[in-house]
């Protein structure tokens, strides 16, 4: 599984690229593996503030609909409507054309919480 060390990650199966106050996020080679076949997937609106761990959106694969919890408190600042209409995006470029959406971060202490590449590589392989 690609683990780019350029991001930092969530538990749940986020990258998130920070760019200044502004966060992209995406799900990652390996969360999507474990999901399979990602049939269709609901964002969050435009606009719409969010806290850590908060319901945004779900994926549906064949087995059923996943919720997406967000992995920083902030307000959506751009979505990707694209993955929306191909979610094969999601497969064939998780961390580039299958990004999800876009926040302003609000709390830098959730920041401190996010993995880098080596700890999620950890996390991941225990799982």
């Amino acid at each position: 599984m690609s683990v780019p060390t350029h991001l930092k990650y969530s538990r749940d199966h986020f990258w998130i690229r920070l760019e200044d106050e502004v966060a992209v996020i995406g799900l990652t080679d390996t969360g999507i593996t474990e999901w399979g076949m990602i049939l269709y997937i609901d964002l969050p609106e435009m606009d719409m503030r969010v806290d850590q761990g908060e319901y945004l959106g779900s994926v549906e694969n064949v087995d059923g609909e996943h919720d997406l919890r967000s992995p920083l408190s902030g307000r959506v600042t751009a979505v990707n409507r694209l993955i929306e209409r191909a979610a094969l995006l999601l497969h064939e470029s998780p961390y580039d054309k299958g990004w999800l959406y876009a926040i302003q971060w609000s709390r830098e202490s959730e920041l401190e919480q996010l993995l880098d590449a080596e700890a999620y590589k950890l996390h991941t392989s225990l799982e």
